[in-house]
């Protein structure tokens, strides 16, 4: 009987956790037409990194949806200028609170990472996510730069105008984020830093 217990309570929390992710604020699905990043690569059509799916960013006046399935990218992301708005959702069980987002772009660089040769747009190569096109909604994301106490690392630079962050949660060291240019809506986001 002892044996028991523990695995009941396992049952019962599994089912628990599961049921708690298909109420009114839930997005666990992408929406219709959305390009779909699935680190497993288990949804059919998906691509496995941020920077895969944002390739295949059709440039047109149309708006489009990029939708991350749960997990830890641990890359550098750059979204181009393009034509039309764009919409970055991340997988949750709360689209209310960064508190439970389930996706995270990280990357870990610095200034003193960037070579010396290179003397323009420096703080672009410690960047974890770089949004140069205007017009972006990003819902239930973390973004982190890992970098430490050594310096710039630069977890999100804005290169455009007309943002919108909801429910997103920024956290780095020194300059975490780069509003370079506007304007640029926060709700219900952290942002974290030296």
């Amino acid at each position: 009987m002892q044996i028991l217990a523990p695995l009941v309570t396992l049952a019962a929390f599994i089912v628990a956790t599961e049921g708690t992710c298909t109420g009114p604020n839930a997005r666990t699905q992408p929406p219709a037409g959305a390009i779909v990043i699935d680190p497993t690569g288990a949804y059919s059509g998906s691509f496995k990194t941020v920077s895969e799916g944002v390739a295949k960013l059709p440039n047109t006046t149309t708006e489009h949806t990029l939708f991350l399935f749960p997990g830890t990218y641990e890359e550098q992301v750059t979204v181009p200028k393009i034509k039309g708005p764009l919409v970055v959702q991340g997988y949750t069980c709360d689209t209310t609170s960064y508190a439970a987002n389930e996706v995270t772009i990280t990357h870990a660089m610095a200034q003193k990472d960037v070579p010396a040769s290179i003397t323009k747009d420096r703080n672009d190569y410690t960047t974890t996510l770089l949004l140069k096109s205007s017009n972006v909604k990003v819902y239930n994301l973390n973004v982190a730069n890992t970098a430490g106490n050594v310096g710039q690392a630069i977890a999100m630079k804005v290169d455009g105008a007309n943002y919108g962050f909801y429910a997103c949660n920024l956290t780095g060291y020194q300059d975490t984020l780069y509003a370079n240019k506007g304007p640029e809506l926060f709700a219900k986001s952290y942002i974290s830093g030296a």
